[in-house]
């Protein structure tokens, strides 16, 4: 797929580019509650280069979908890094490609240890997922993950033997556990407050900085609200 959509954060000085598409179909995937249809155009890579070097900023972050599908991607954060001196970042990533040089950071979502799981509810094995996370670290890229706590299938056991996985790599790694919000057409319920904080004291006891979030359906949809995500678009 391509990219689409920029973004532009003057508070934060940081660009956004958005690629539509992802590789996996996850059985929970939040973006099921959105009703973004495909892009009607999309960007190319000498736009979006000329767009990049006429904004005051210091940071560009790579979103979806699932960013490193695309296919420019490398020739983009490329010019970021070097030819504007930027900081660069993958927003959110299923981890199943490697990640491009010069990307400075990456959130990366582990959604299980278990293949049968991920086979079933993504479509794919997670074994790449798990090799490149790895790789990411000992290449110095800085990471973060998170893991969706689903009842039923993505268990508070899961989570902690995905924590313990993260900590084999560094303790340090800062994880994010998400409360499950119920899509169209799949069987699990929403976890109480009660059940995410017991994931995050679960994950806790292997991993030193960990995090969750137990949004509503309209808190997830007015995410781009929060001062953090606010921004313009400018393509």
């Amino acid at each position: 797929m391509a990219m689409y959509k920029i973004t532009y954060s003057k508070m934060f000085k940081r660009a956004n580019i958005y690629n539509y598409g992802c590789n996996y179909n996850c059985t929970w995937c939040s973006y099921k509650l959105k009703n973004d249809g495909k892009p009607k155009k999309f960007l190319g890579v000498d736009r979006i280069k000329r767009i990049l070097s006429e904004l005051d900023i210091e940071r560009v972050h790579f979103l979806g979908g699932e960013p490193t599908i695309c296919s420019e991607l490398a020739e983009i954060v490329n010019f970021a890094k070097r030819e504007l001196g930027v900081y660069t970042k993958i927003g959110h990533s299923n981890g199943s490609r490697p990640l491009p040089e010069g990307i400075d950071a990456a959130s990366i979502s582990i959604k299980t240890i278990s293949e049968k799981i991920h086979i079933e509810h993504a479509g794919a094995s997670n074994a790449p997922v798990l090799r490149n996370f790895a790789e990411a670290y000992d290449r110095g890229i800085t990471l973060d993950a998170s893991s969706v706590l689903i009842p039923g299938l993505i268990d508070r056991d899961e989570i902690e033997r995905i924590a313990r996985f993260i900590a084999d790599i560094n303790t340090d790694i800062p994880y994010h556990i998400v409360g499950y919000l119920p899509v169209p057409n799949s069987p699990w319920r929403k976890p109480t407050p009660e059940e995410v904080k017991n994931a995050e004291n679960i994950a806790k006891k292997h991993l030193k900085n960990v995090t969750s979030s137990h949004l509503t359906v309209k808190d997830f949809l007015n995410l781009r609200q929060n001062i953090q995500y606010r921004s313009v678009r400018v393509a």
